[in-house]
């Protein structure tokens, strides 16, 4: 690589690139690592300028026009080619093609990650350090169905440019008109006209008190106007109720299987899920996760569970990882950073989070819009 850069006055990266593809053995990977056409015809430029022969030249540039069309052939772009590529490179090399598909790296999924976010971040003008959505399962109030607690919370909300306003909670508004659960405050109290009821005010910021109610028919909604938060204030805030009657504790005939969603919907550099599952209602579960971009409508979910295909699947975090009961087992500084607010949502609930089977699932740089799904299979 040194060579290449001294005795043509290649860029570091670019050299690297080029040192990297000479020295691999099959054209996959020297495909993978080559740089654009355009840059492999400034080497070729450089070439000749060092005394490298015509006939030779012109084979150098006929042979990179080629690979530029063949790759300008391949449906999507060099990104999807590279990405189909990969799949091969693996010791069961055929068989990888006809559908064994090897795990794409970690690294190269959060390069991919980093990159969904960055275009999001430019589109919006919005980010945040972190999100969490905290789902607690637990004993129904009313009837005979368990509860779900949804407690939610970002941090570091900042405005990189005065965009458009974003709404960050919607509810239908009173409870006689809700089509789906009825929803009350982590505290009890019902959730009608004003969502802002639904925030647990210690862990929001000042600013956040100035968020907007909108109301269009049944939806009410908190909106962040064009200009909120301030470009040089960033905000904090964080909400829960409670969806009263949300399922059943144990299988039955029809209900076999459970499952809460959630969707990232701005940039976020950290996304936290934690599921706690009452061990004395539900028995002993193991929540499965699955990140999904198929809205397609499943034929009776709650007795078949998830999509055994697979349909619109995507790769972009571990499974949920057991955290023993409550919040004896602590994790790393960085990752109990929701643990307060979790703390806090049982106080105001009146449970004891030791009762409680925890379940967390960390993903850095999540895809926007791409909803993750927990599954729970209900005991008998």
């Amino acid at each position: 690589m040194s060579d290449l850069r001294e005795q043509l006055g290649l860029d570091k990266s670019i050299a690297s690139r080029v040192a990297r593809a000479v020295r691999m053995t099959d054209a996959r990977s020297s495909l993978r690592e080559l740089p654009a056409a355009e840059a492999l015809g400034q080497i070729v430029e450089k070439c000749e300028k060092r005394g490298a022969g015509k006939r030779l030249v012109a084979q150098a540039q006929k042979a990179i026009a080629e690979l530029d069309a063949a790759i300008a052939d391949f449906p999507g772009d060099r990104t999807a080619l590279i990405t189909a590529i990969s799949v091969t490179e693996s010791p069961r090399g055929a068989a990888a093609v006809r559908g064994a598909a090897p795990k794409v790296s970690d690294a190269k999924l959060r390069a991919a990650r980093r990159g969904a976010y960055n275009a999001f971040l430019f589109a919006q003008g919005l980010c945040c350090e972190t999100q969490a959505c905290i789902n607690i399962l637990m004993p129904g109030k009313n009837g005979g169905k368990a509860d779900q607690a949804m407690v939610m919370s970002t941090t570091g909300l900042r405005r990189l440019r005065a965009g458009h306003p974003q709404t960050i909670l919607s509810f239908r508004g009173r409870d006689d008109t809700n089509t789906g659960f009825d929803r009350v405050t982590l505290a009890g109290e019902p959730v009608r006209d004003d969502p802002a009821i639904a925030l647990v005010s210690e862990f929001c910021s000042e600013v956040a008190s100035r968020v907007r109610l909108e109301k269009v028919g049944r939806v009410h909604s908190l909106v962040l106007d064009s200009h909120m938060p301030p470009l040089d204030e960033p905000m904090d805030f964080a909400l829960g109720f409670v969806n009263l009657g949300f399922t059943p504790p144990r299988a039955s005939e029809t209900d076999q299987w459970t499952a809460t969603s959630f969707a990232v919907a701005r940039a976020t550099r950290v996304l936290l899920r934690e599921v706690l599952v009452h061990r004395a209602t539900f028995g002993d579960v193991s929540p499965q996760s699955i990140f999904s971009i198929d809205s397609t409508p499943m034929v009776q979910p709650e007795l078949h569970g998830p999509d055994p295909t697979g349909r619109g699947l995507v790769d972009q975090g571990d499974d949920l990882i057991p955290m023993g009961m409550g919040y004896r087992k602590r994790g790393k500084p960085g990752d109990d950073f929701a643990v307060p607010l979790a703390l806090r949502a049982f106080e105001m609930l009146g449970h004891d989070p030791d009762e409680f089977l925890r379940f967390r699932l960390m993903v850095e740089y999540p895809l926007p819009l791409v909803r993750n799904e927990v599954w729970i299979r209900l005991a008998q």
